[in-house]
């Protein structure tokens, strides 16, 4: 994933974030880490799981034709949905789980789409699979498409996802990154932010954090649906600083990308700034 990813509806039941409430959401890449650890690493001062949200880091979207996309899983996400158990893992926690979608370098994505049966058809296949593998949303990453892009195709495929009865209850983000034209546009009087829960800002490690979230306030993102991204790569002063400008300006919280086995140390410290607590791994879990 580049630096960047996803967003928030104005009516999303899971966002009530005071400034000590504030919800934590990890990318796991899936082809080297096993997605149920993310779950393993506890708050000290209740309990509770540390992360609110995670995501399959990612299935992707194929297609030669722009009008013709295919949801597709690569081995490890076939084998993660397919045959473990460790989405149910997650959610009897109490943790969201959602499933990214991903361009493949191909000439389909998210920005791709023009044609209105293959829009819906398209919605349609991404609520049929959110709720084959009992998932709790999806969460949209609009890179590595081929294809030449255009404003609108995401605000009539996440409209169409919305208005699916299917999707009732669910979560639909967006990694956010240097995307701001797609929330300025408009399609019949109707804009991206309407039919987003969360968005996570990705320019990890960048301190410019108003530059990083304003544009999407000033296109009708609420502050509590949105979080900064950072990345375990990166100190973990990074993203305490990140926390803090987070509480400190009414928005949501805080995304994780590359939560892996040994991230332990990485988040403890970010709950420090945040809860004013230590990170420990629940035992026989790892």
């Amino acid at each position: 994933m580049k630096k960047s990813i996803a967003l928030i509806c104005l009516c999303s039941s899971f966002a009530a974030h005071a400034s000590n409430q504030l919800f934590n959401m990890a990318y796991v890449e899936t082809n080297t880490n096993k997605l149920s650890n993310a779950g393993c690493f506890i708050r000290s001062d209740n309990n509770k799981p540390f992360f609110n949200m995670v995501s399959v880091f990612a299935a992707n979207i194929n297609g030669a034709d722009p009008n013709s996309p295919v949801i597709y899983f690569n081995p490890n996400v076939d084998q993660l949905l397919n045959h473990t158990n460790q989405v149910q893992e997650l959610q009897n926690k109490g943790i969201k789980v959602l499933l990214t979608l991903l361009g493949n370098h191909e000439n389909a994505g998210w920005s791709c789409m023009t044609d209105d049966n293959s829009i819906k058809s398209f919605a349609n296949d991404v609520v049929t699979t959110v709720n084959k593998y009992n998932l709790d949303g999806v969460d949209i990453d609009d890179e590595y498409s081929a294809c030449r892009p255009n404003t609108t195709s995401m605000i009539r495929i996440t409209q169409a996802i919305k208005n699916n009865p299917g999707f009732k209850g669910k979560i639909l983000s967006k990694a956010l990154y240097d995307d701001s034209a797609y929330f300025s546009a408009n399609y019949n009087g109707h804009k991206l932010a309407e039919y987003l829960d969360y968005g996570w800002e990705m320019s990890y490690g960048t301190p410019s954090y108003d530059y990083r979230l304003s544009p999407y306030v000033s296109n009708g993102v609420q502050k509590l649906h949105l979080a900064l991204g950072e990345n375990t790569r990166g100190s973990p002063q990074t993203a305490q600083n990140a926390a803090s400008y987070i509480m400190n300006n009414g928005y949501g919280g805080m995304m994780i990308y590359n939560v892996k086995d040994d991230s332990q140390n990485y988040l403890s410290s970010l709950a420090q700034t945040e809860f004013g607590t230590d990170v420990h791994i629940e035992p026989n879990c790892l």
